[in-house]
């Protein structure tokens, strides 16, 4: 979320618009979102979300008034307790700060930042730049990088829902028929060959990689050119005798190995692609999700 939501306030503010950039600062309990999350509010418009329902029509009251005002900051208490004059009953309460990010200055700020998140590199948002003085700072996340080997059926599912997660999506084949010039493909794609494969993996981002392979021979090659690989997630379809047989195929790359998610996704009693899909990227989410709590 961080690298498009600042993309997209770089290009209103180099319009020269004033934006309201609503940030969760804090949260205990039971809340829809959780610190880090953010969304920006607009005279006319909304992009993102910190949790949606009355507490975040609450956000952007205050985000237009300020606007209407023409800048400033503020930071709500928002209980969602059920007791009155709370805005919700989920049980717990949060910070959220409001800052209108306007001028020259800001404009130059969000541009550095967006361009940081664009090369794939973490950065930082201080608490001032929130609206909360008071507040920690918040680690912003550049899109992690998804690598899938395979564009068959299974390959384009994932792609396109991982897309809409933000995942920065390469999609790898040989096969000139996987990448139809009428097929709508938002992913990067790419060949298969070892050098196209080891280029997508050498990234600042954090690195996710799906094998989804036609064949047993494709596994074996992709995984020897990819093997060494700095990820934060390895995972290959097929049945349970495929992947042994793959990984006696690869002795030299047997340490590398030991954490491949095999056969990769949730067991949802999926069958079709995208359902296959969807059992693999709840998989990716919950790794990527562990991470970030982790720091």
């Amino acid at each position: 979320m961080d690298e498009a939501l600042f993309a997209r306030l770089a290009d209103r503010l180099a319009d020269g618009r004033g934006v309201a950039l609503a940030s969760v600062v804090a949260a205990r309990g039971a809340t829809p979102r959780k610190p880090g999350a953010r969304m920006l509010i607009e005279a006319d418009r909304i992009a993102f979300s910190v949790g949606g329902g009355a507490m975040e029509a609450r956000v952007i009251e205050t985000a237009r008034a300020l606007l209407a005002a023409a800048g400033g900051c503020k930071t709500l208490e928002i209980a969602l307790t059920g007791q009155p004059g709370s805005a919700g009953i989920c049980g717990g309460t949060m910070r959220v700060a409001v800052r209108v990010w306007q001028g020259v200055d800001d404009a130059a700020r969000a541009q550095a930042i967006a361009s940081a998140l664009a090369e794939g590199e973490a950065t930082e948002l201080s608490g001032a730049g929130m609206g909360d003085r008071d507040a920690a700072a918040q680690v912003l996340h550049p899109r992690p990088r998804l690598l899938i080997a395979g564009a068959g059926h299974c390959g384009h599912a994932l792609a396109q829902l991982a897309g809409l997660v933000d995942f920065e999506v390469w999609l790898a084949d040989s096969r000139p028929e996987c990448f139809p010039p009428d097929r709508d493909i938002t992913a990067t794609c790419i060949d298969a060959t070892s050098g196209s494969l080891r280029r997508a993996a050498n990234t600042a981002r954090d690195l996710y990689i799906v094998l989804l392979s036609r064949d047993y021979p494709t596994d074996v090659a992709a995984l020897d050119a990819l093997a060494g690989s700095r990820c934060a997630f390895l995972g290959m379809m097929g049945s349970r005798r495929r992947i042994a047989q793959v990984r006696r195929a690869l002795p030299a790359h047997a340490a590398w190995l030991e954490g491949m998610q095999a056969p990769v996704g949730l067991p949802i009693g999926d069958e079709t692609p995208h359902e296959i899909a969807v059992g693999i990227l709840a998989q990716l989410i919950a790794r990527r999700s562990a991470r970030r709590a982790s720091g």
